[in-house]
């Protein structure tokens, strides 16, 4: 488990990191400044730290985690910390590159939300592993032939020889290797409708097969997750696995992720770095978004995949590695080879073994089973009491056509149960983008001759706009009630911006008086909405 710091001045912004990271499972606490993070991180309970655009300096954090001795273990047996920058900005790269160069791990635009940063840990948990279990090994091969080791010398060149020769030794002395690679996070690969069964078929025949595969799929419908099936049924589960986005790293950048880079290679080379692909050396690597990868580095990925060696930037040899390499896109690959953004000879190498994960929409009859296993999973992570899913919603859900598929059905079970006045999910508590068009349905096509009567009595009743106001009200105080008053959390589970919030806070008069307790004065059908006054 990594343990985070974020450093953010603003409160809204820090506040809205850290509950993006909770959900992910990450552990991580925050404060306003690095200024207030020497006794943080002299405890030896951070790992990483998030350095926002407006708490501090990569220079000023550098100096103080130095102060500390950055090159020994944190401690507790913690590893040296690790900076991760957020820029934001018209300038990005630029800015991240001075971050860098500073003395950050890596940068992410803040604009670019927490999956991206998530995905920017991920890879410096890999560097960590790879290193943790070299020197591991070195170690328990020096043990097993009688030598004392005070300090190891890591040659780049002999990493990977260095991990794949200890490992017996490292065994025979009863010392395994432990995998320090995060756990696999997000939706779950799950159905039993007849396409996602035979992709799950095909997950377990292509497994043990040491061929690459291309993962093909809308966004959102889980394409990291068969490359974390194919690596947990190979026989190199217990190597690392290792993801990457091609398309959320400065395209300068992506040569030095990929490959690594020697000391002094380029202006930014202040010191060596790691590649991912050593970084997944007896694993898998996942590279998402295959199709942003540069042209220009393409050549490079395929004498990767072809010859089993990589050539760091900057570097005088060749180093060979043992990858099983994953990629995934979410456009036709061989429309781009057309169109002369991807090579011809790279699209055949990927293209060999194939697997196409079918959109939401074409498997409806999957849609109760996710959800009701993303109903148990928030109610464990958040704690809400909700235990069940109306019919009527659960219709709806099914009906829905889903652009963002499973991961967009995830997030709309998360907000409905935190938002549902009961202990089960109703329509009421479904975005509303999900409610438009289905009127005739609700209910089930039975008419409720009682409210027919009250509507006739009170033409007003028929209202849609007085309506649609008042069960915006109701949501907006459900939310706010769920969060015990915090309005950017409430804005968050609404899918509304802070300040629309703000704003609809006091067009409809409600107070916060403490804790849980959201009063207002809801408008009778037959009102008039707020007049704003100057």
């Amino acid at each position: 488990m990594q343990r985070v710091l974020v450093l953010e001045a603003n409160q809204a912004v820090r506040q809205a990191l850290l509950v993006e990271l909770h959900r992910r499972g990450v552990e991580a606490e925050g404060l306003g400044h690095s200024a207030e993070a020497g006794l943080a991180l002299d405890s030896g309970r951070v790992q990483i730290v998030v350095l926002g655009p407006t708490g501090g300096t990569v220079a000023d954090l550098v100096g103080m985690i130095s102060s500390l001795g950055p090159d020994e273990p944190r401690p507790g047996g913690q590893e040296p910390v690790e900076i991760v920058a957020l820029v934001d900005g018209a300038n990005n790269d630029a800015v991240g590159l001075q971050a860098i160069r500073d003395g950050a791990s890596d940068f992410v635009p803040l604009a670019a939300g927490a999956e991206t940063l998530t995905l920017a840990m991920g890879k410096i948990a890999a560097r960590g592993a790879f290193q943790t279990r070299a020197v591991r090994g070195a170690r328990g091969a020096a043990s097993v032939v009688g030598r004392q080791v005070s300090q190891v010398d890591w040659d780049p060149h002999g990493r990977t020889e260095a991990v794949d020769s200890v490992g017996a030794a490292v065994s025979a002395a009863g010392e395994p290797l432990r995998d320090l690679r995060p756990e696999a996070k997000g939706p779950a690969l799950l159905g039993a409708s007849p396409k996602i069964v035979a992709v799950l078929t095909l997950i377990r025949r292509l497994a043990g097969v040491k061929t690459g595969v291309l993962v093909g799929g809308e966004s959102g419908t889980g394409k990291e997750l068969v490359a974390q099936a194919l690596h947990d049924q190979a026989p190199w589960r217990d190597g690392p696995f290792v993801a990457v986005n091609c398309g959320a790293i400065a395209a300068g950048l992506i040569e030095s992720e990929l490959f690594g880079h020697v000391r002094g290679s380029f202006t930014d080379a202040v010191r060596d770095r790691l590649g991912l692909f050593q970084a997944a050396h007896g694993g898998t690597l996942f590279l998402d978004e295959i199709a942003d990868l540069p042209l220009a580095l393409q050549p490079k990925l395929l004498r990767a995949l072809q010859e089993g060696v990589i050539h760091r930037v900057g570097d005088s040899g060749d180093i060979s590695i043992d990858v099983r390499v994953v990629a995934a896109t979410a456009r036709h690959l061989p429309a781009e080879v057309a169109a002369g953004r991807f090579r011809e000879d790279l699209y055949y190498r990927l293209a060999g073994l194939t697997i196409h994960l079918p959109p939401l929409r074409e498997r409806p009859e999957d849609v109760p089973l996710l959800a009701h296993h993303f109903l148990a999973r928030a109610r464990q992570r958040l704690g809400v009491k909700v235990y069940g899913i109306d019919p009527e919603a659960l219709s709806i859900l099914a009906t829905y056509s889903w652009p963002g598929n499973v991961r967009e059905l995830e997030n709309s079970v998360e907000r409905a149960a935190v938002l549902c006045a009961a202990d089960r999910i109703d329509v009421a508590s479904l975005p509303e983008r999900m409610l438009r068009g289905s009127g005739p349905q609700l209910g089930g096509g039975h008419r409720n001759i009682d409210a027919d009567a009250d509507a006739d009595a009170d033409p007003a009743g028929l209202s849609i706009k007085r309506a649609a106001r008042r069960s915006e009200e109701d949501l907006i105080k459900r939310a706010l009630a769920r969060t015990s008053g915090n309005r950017t959390r409430a804005a968050e589970l609404l899918e509304i911006s802070h300040r629309a919030l703000l704003y609809k806070i006091k067009e409809y008069g409600i107070t916060i008086a403490s804790g849980r307790e959201i009063s207002g004065a809801t408008a009778s059908p037959g009102s008039q909405p707020a007049k704003k006054t100057s």
